[in-house]
């Protein structure tokens, strides 16, 4: 654990060094770089951590390297990762290099993004520990890759642009055909966000939880059948695994009126708050539905920071009173007074958040999510002799049998 605690130490730390919000080109430059190394020396650096880490050892990347180029779409895996994996073992094969390489890709993407359109930067990379995506890059290698492919989509969905959104979409879905559930979404948010389509959603939403069972069978009839009822996968998370999460997103919507007078175009961050919510839900039903959620939640990352902002004053603006005052220095004294509550509203929410996110950090290392605490790096006594490193879920005797690469 102490890898994960040095990182947090690293991202508030420097954080608060180069300013609270991290503005200016070069400062914003600086830390989000520091931080986006950090973090792929330690995703590059594991051993033997994340569900599907011996998966790709002993299977997928030998069955890649197997193939001549001519049969690649015969693998198990989607094209892009095969392709991709294919040429980069013309430079080497070793997981720890192509381990590295995906890292950089994952997190340089994230670290982009963060880079780009972050209103708080730190607090983005601290979201992006505590939340567990960062944990889901070192376990679900594909489909969080997509899922950060899938961030860059975000802008040319608010400007409706659909050739570009749609290209980057199908080049997530050639890391893990899931993205593809992003095409749909390009259309649901064509939809006005009222109260008429915030009934229709809460009420679909409802039905689908009351049948999930019936449509998951229905569902598996036409795909893997590896999720069939009575595996981990079939079966519903803990509550705990996904409520935080809910939370924030929730907050987020809440705060939805303030950030479409900052830009009505924040309106898919709310409509992706309403769609991760969705499938959150609907994992205490059926674990398997976070391969979903992933794409939509991921964005907290995002919109956690434009929400706790929006609450912060403008020391600029003038302070709205409509009473009558004896004097320039009373009204003065009442905007002093005003201006402070509004900055104690602002940095207890944005302490709030921070809690929220680090005990649902906790949680994660408790139950041991995506199986990445605690961590092992390739300088540790297990990777020397080469000892595998068996997942006991929590609450049990019994090691976790995973499965077949993400299948």
């Amino acid at each position: 654990m102490t890898v994960y605690y040095l990182l947090l130490l690293l991202i508030v730390g420097l954080g608060l060094w180069i300013g609270r919000d991290g503005q200016g080109r070069a400062k914003r430059a600086l830390y989000v770089g520091t931080v986006t190394l950090a973090l792929i020396a330690v995703a590059s650096l594991r051993y033997g951590i994340g569900f599907d880490y011996p998966n790709y050892i002993k299977y997928l990347f030998p069955q890649i390297r197997a193939l001549p180029w001519g049969e690649l779409l015969s693998s198990p895996a989607e094209p892009g990762f095969t392709i991709l994996t294919k040429a980069l073992m013309a430079i080497s094969d070793t997981p720890f290099f192509l381990y590295t390489v995906y890292a950089v890709l994952t997190i340089g993407i994230v670290g982009y993004v963060v880079y780009r359109h972050s209103a708080l930067p730190w607090l983005s990379m601290f979201c992006f520990v505590t939340l567990q995506y960062f944990a889901s890059s070192m376990n679900l290698m594909r489909q969080t890759l997509a899922a950060a492919i899938c961030l860059l989509a975000i802008p040319y969905l608010q400007k409706r642009r659909p050739l570009p959104y749609f290209l980057i979409v199908l080049l997530a879905a050639s890391f893990h055909k899931t993205a593809l559930i992003l095409v749909a979404v390009y259309f649901l948010t064509l939809l006005p966000l009222n109260r008429y389509t915030a009934a229709a959603y809460a009420g679909g939403g409802l039905l689908i939880f009351l049948f999930s069972d019936f449509l998951m069978e229905l569902a598996l009839r036409f795909t893997n059948k590896t999720y069939t009822a009575g595996t981990v996968f079939y079966e519903g998370s803990s509550f705990s695994y996904i409520v935080i999460l809910i939370l924030l997103a929730a907050g987020v919507l809440l705060a939805g009126k303030r950030l479409l007078i900052k830009d009505e175009r924040n309106v898919v961050y709310l409509d992706y708050m309403i769609y991760g919510i969705f499938f959150s839900a609907l994992i205490v039903r059926h674990s398997i539905v976070e391969r979903f959620a992933l794409y939509f939640m991921m964005a907290l990352i995002l919109t956690v920071p434009m929400m706790v902002l929006s609450l912060r004053p403008d020391e600029n603006a003038p302070v709205k009173s409509d009473g009558k005052f004896r004097s320039d220095k009373a009204k003065a004294a009442y905007e002093r007074g005003q201006r402070r509550e509004q900055r104690q509203v602002y940095y207890s929410v944005l302490a709030g958040v921070c809690v929220l996110c680090f005990v649902h950090f906790l949680l994660a290392a408790n139950y041991k999510f995506h199986n990445t605490y605690p961590y092992y790096s390739i300088f540790s006594d297990e990777a020397r002799s080469g000892q595998e490193i068996v997942y006991i879920p929590y609450g049990s005797d019994e090691p976790f049998q995973g499965l077949y690469v993400e299948e």
